[in-house]
């Protein structure tokens, strides 16, 4: 029975551990609603596939969990829906944005983010992520997840409407 202890005690630390050793500037979150913490190039104007290794937290509204985070530019998010399983397995946000408030190229198909980035990027309070920000579409999604078939990292090429289907 001891060892049993021991799992359990490690499945609910451990992730809690990796977000604290996350870099306080790749952290992405899910708050509620329209407040919410999403992972784009440290710089307006870059590519988004080019620069997901570097890419930086960037919030809808200030937020002490997220430290040293950049605001988003005014009018970059047009839309945004929220939703959170009752049973907490994930929460998730997505919606438009105006590629131009970043000075971003609408010729650019983007890229996804997770939680395999090489610079340590974690999700506030969950184990995974999986992120696509899409310019040459105008949309962004997010999902955080406790089990990480739920946030399906095998489908990079696929973009938002596939693997975080719903209301746009």
């Amino acid at each position: 029975m001891f060892p049993n202890k021991i799992a359990c005690f490690l499945a609910l630390v451990l992730p809690l551990i990796a977000v604290a050793a996350a870099d306080p500037t790749t952290l992405v979150a899910i708050h509620e609603g329209e407040r919410f913490c999403i992972l784009l190039p440290p710089n307006p104007g870059s590519n988004i596939a080019d620069s997901l290794e570097e890419s930086v937290s960037y919030c809808s509204s200030p937020t002490a969990q997220v430290r040293h985070a950049k605001e988003l530019p005014s009018g970059f998010i047009k839309t945004a829906q929220y939703l959170q399983t009752t049973d907490l397995r994930f929460s998730e946000v997505r919606g438009t944005f105006d590629p131009a408030a970043f000075s971003l190229s609408t010729s650019d198909q983007g890229g996804m983010a997770s939680y395999k980035l090489s610079n340590g990027a974690r999700c506030l309070g969950y184990r995974y992520f999986i992120q696509f920000v899409e310019p040459n579409e105008g949309v962004f999604c997010i999902r955080c997840c406790h089990n990480k078939d739920e946030c399906p990292t095998d489908k990079a090429d696929k973009g938002c409407k596939d693997v975080i289907p719903g209301a746009y």
